[in-house]
This record gives structure tokens, sequence and C-alpha cells, in this order.
């Protein structure tokens, strides 16, 4: 009884932890192909799905870089992420990306404007803060499948 209170807490603990979210100027770009991103092409791929350009992409510019994409073709790729920043003040901000690239593990790179969303114009002047991200339907950013 005891190995099952101390598990619990530390469980729900680690559903909750928080990433690390980054800018990252690459997924700005709508004109870039999606052959620069690991979720380019093969059976996972949003080629696949008719998309050619982050600009296709129905998130856009909310995309970018998520560590559930293991690399290239990952079943992850087009999974759709809550991601959420609270302010210094408490006020929350979210808002719903689609994943097109692989990150480390705990760590969130998106676009430029996607950060500024999230913390009202700073990411610049921030460069990284800390979020929590869940995972969504994919049809919450507009895939089908």
């Amino acid at each position: 009884m005891k190995f099952f209170s101390l598990f619990v807490p530390a469980a729900v603990a680690a559903l909750a932890a928080a990433d690390t979210l980054h800018y990252d100027n690459t997924y700005d770009n709508g004109n870039q192909s999606l052959d620069v991103v690991a979720c380019s092409n093969g059976a996972n791929g949003l080629e696949t799905l008719g998309f050619t350009n982050f600009k296709s992409l129905p998130t856009f510019p909310n995309i970018g870089a998520f560590g559930a994409v293991t690399g290239w073709n990952s079943p992850q790729c087009g999974s759709c992420w809550s991601v959420s920043y609270t302010n210094a003040a408490g006020k929350k901000t979210t808002l719903n990306a689609l994943a097109v690239d692989h990150a480390g593990a705990g760590l969130i790179n998106l676009s430029q404007a996607a950060m500024d969303k999230l913390t009202g114009g700073n990411a610049v002047e921030f460069g990284s803060v800390q979020v929590t991200a869940t995972q969504v339907a994919r049809s919450v950013c507009g895939i089908k499948g």
C-alpha cells in the first residue's frame, strides 16, 4: 500500500511535467518546403496528405518540433498539441500547434509567431519559457485521418 501511495503522486506529476518552449524562425517561413522537416514524406509524412509547404498547413504559423516526433516518418507526424503558457501574472494562454519536426525530449520549438501569441509578443525577449503540452485529436489542427 505504501508503494501505491508513493507511486501515484509521482505518476501524476510526470503527466503534468512542463516542457521548454523555444522559437525557431525556420517555421515562420510559409514558403518553406516540407522537405526540410522530419514529417515530410514517407507513410506518415504530411506530403502524403497533400501539403507541400508550411503555409499549406491548416495551423500555420502554429507549427513546430515536438519531442513526440522521434524522427523521419514518425507515427506522431501531424499530431496536434494544445500548448499552454502561464505568465508571471498568472494569465494562461493556449494555442493548438501541429507537429512537423523532431525536437529533443522535453523540448518544443515553434515559430516565433506562435511563441509571440503565447507570450504576448515576448518570444525574442524571453528566448525560452516553460509550457505544458497535451496531445489532442489531429482534427483540432485541421488534419483528417
